[in-house]
């Protein structure tokens, strides 16, 4: 992009920093206007973190807001020229939809480059690619396999969640036959040997 007559630009709407006109403007606390990336290039690699006119006060990033709107509006209507495919007459404001959706030499990806087609070009060539694409035939089997495979993606997951639920349930009914388990036979192994104590009771023998 490049202005068709940058000399008949409002002095007023040039940053004083890089001497172009202001692309996204900022205001400064101290009421100047620059690009807000000029501006904040020069608060990150400046010790003193002023204004750059007037030098008078100190200032950090957080304290710069953004230009009105009647100032954006001028500066998106300043007629600019499209160096791709030489278009002039086009509004500032306009240039991001004329590079993403018009201009024709802009470069854009193959429609097919969601299944990996790694074509690039001008948009004025993307028809041509497209009649002699290998990948676009493709699409519709791709989009049934790919249908499928997220099928059993989604019923793997879904055993997967039945599984878990079973080994929670598995590990609850264990925990709760353990505890009673557990305490039975800590009665038996107390009660047990006292038992069997009065049964080993040995009688005397008279065979002597």
């Amino acid at each position: 992009m490049e202005y068709m007559d940058e000399q008949s630009i409002d002095p007023n709407l040039i940053c004083s920093i890089c001497h172009k006109a202001l692309k996204d403007p900022i205001c400064t606390p101290c009421d100047h206007t620059y690009g807000r990336e000029c501006i904040t290039q020069w608060l990150n690699q400046n010790d003193n973190s002023s204004c750059p006119m007037c030098l008078k006060k100190p200032m950090s990033i957080n304290e710069l807001t953004q230009a009105s709107r009647p100032l954006r509006n001028i500066l998106d209507q300043i007629r600019v020229r499209c160096t791709l495919c030489a278009q002039t007459g086009l509004q500032r404001g306009d240039f991001v939809d004329h590079i993403n959706k018009i201009c024709p030499k802009s470069v854009v990806p193959c429609q097919a480059a969601d299944i990996k087609c790694p074509w690039k070009g001008p948009r004025d060539e993307l028809q041509s690619h497209i009649s002699t694409c290998v990948f676009e035939p493709l699409r519709p089997v791709l989009y049934s396999l790919i249908a499928g495979n997220r099928q059993l993606i989604d019923q793997v997951q879904k055993h997967n969640n039945e599984i878990k639920k079973l080994i929670q349930q598995m590990h609850q009914l264990q925990q709760s036959k353990h505890i009673p388990r557990w305490n039975t036979r800590l009665q038996v192994n107390i009660s047990y040997p006292k038992k069997r104590n009065l049964n080993e009771v040995r009688k005397p023998d008279n065979r002597k």
